[in-house]
């Protein structure tokens, strides 16, 4: 879930309805703790939440708030997840760049509001994304959580369980499990090394990721691949491919080499899944699991 940081972005006039908005969303966030253990909200690196009042501070708030807020509102700070904002895409609403909203319409998760502002009440938010490589723009929808009563509405909490119903906790994990939580992927034996490289923060995205793949290629096993099908996943242009063939290149278990340029985005490093679709007909090549490979647009 990604934190709506425009959201913090208003001078709150009333202080008592600042107080209120700050314990209705450390409230959404109780929930989701209750329900799901330990749920990572991810805030962009370059952003902090706090009240933008010269004379109601976040500080002054602790101070005065009951002791479970307080408790809330440190557990909510002191887990976070800090990424790095996407470079290629960008999600407006209107006139506003959306840091959260981006990363939630690019990992199909979810905006977190609070709400200082009418108008982040509202559960679905028509919004706009661009790609700043090609230049073109699609509609989206932003999906939002602003309240406690939502998630308990269906098909939010389904959405949710699903989102959070990760039970790999480790890279170890992950990989020594791998053939048998993702029977029709196989792996390239760098990507060992490239987990052991990541934070544990990104993890839960990483499965999720994976799992899609999964699930596509059990249910199309030797048909064309349908890129439409997966969660904003695009191949690299031709000039990249030209100017970094060999950083796209990666030897399966065989010791044969192939070219990936298919790819999927998780949050935190602007991270890559690269794959190859068409390995065999009933499995796909994960090639690689990290950062951002360079290429013609960003080549560092």
């Amino acid at each position: 879930m990604y934190l709506n940081e425009k959201a913090w972005e208003v001078e709150p006039e009333d202080l008592y309805e600042a107080s209120d908005a700050l314990k209705n969303f450390l409230d959404v966030y109780k929930v989701l703790a209750g329900k799901y253990g330990r749920p990572e909200v991810y805030v962009p690196s370059e952003d902090e939440p706090y009240f933008r009042s010269v004379t109601y501070s976040i500080a002054k708030w602790l101070s005065e708030v009951d002791i479970e807020y307080r408790r809330l509102y440190l557990s909510f700070w002191n887990r976070r997840c800090v990424y790095t904002p996407d470079e290629e895409y960008e999600v407006y609403e209107g006139q506003t760049a959306l840091r959260g909203g981006t990363e939630a319409v690019l990992n199909d998760s979810f905006m977190l509001s609070i709400c200082l502002d009418d108008r982040w009440k509202r559960a679905e938010i028509p919004a706009v994304l661009f790609s700043l490589a090609d230049n073109a723009e699609s509609p989206v929808v932003v999906r939002n959580v602003f309240s406690a009563a939502q998630l308990a509405e269906e098909p939010l909490a389904a959405a949710l369980k699903a989102t959070f119903a990760i039970t790999i906790y480790t890279y170890e994990d992950l990989w020594e499990r791998r053939s048998r939580l993702f029977p029709h992927l196989r792996f390239c034996p760098s990507v060992k090394r490239d987990l052991e490289n990541l934070e544990k923060s990104y993890i839960r995205q990483i499965v999720k990721k994976l799992s899609e793949l999964e699930e596509y290629s059990s249910k199309y096993p030797g048909q064309p691949f349908r890129p439409e099908l997966l969660t904003k996943t695009t191949p690299e242009s031709d000039s990249t491919m030209d100017m970094y063939q060999k950083q796209h290149t990666f030897r399966d278990e065989n010791g044969v080499e192939y070219e990936a340029s298919w790819h999927m985005r998780f949050t935190g490093i602007s991270g890559r899944i690269f794959f190859v679709p068409d390995y065999t007909d009933t499995e796909m090549l994960v090639c690689y699991i990290g950062k951002k490979l360079p290429n013609a647009t960003y080549p560092t």
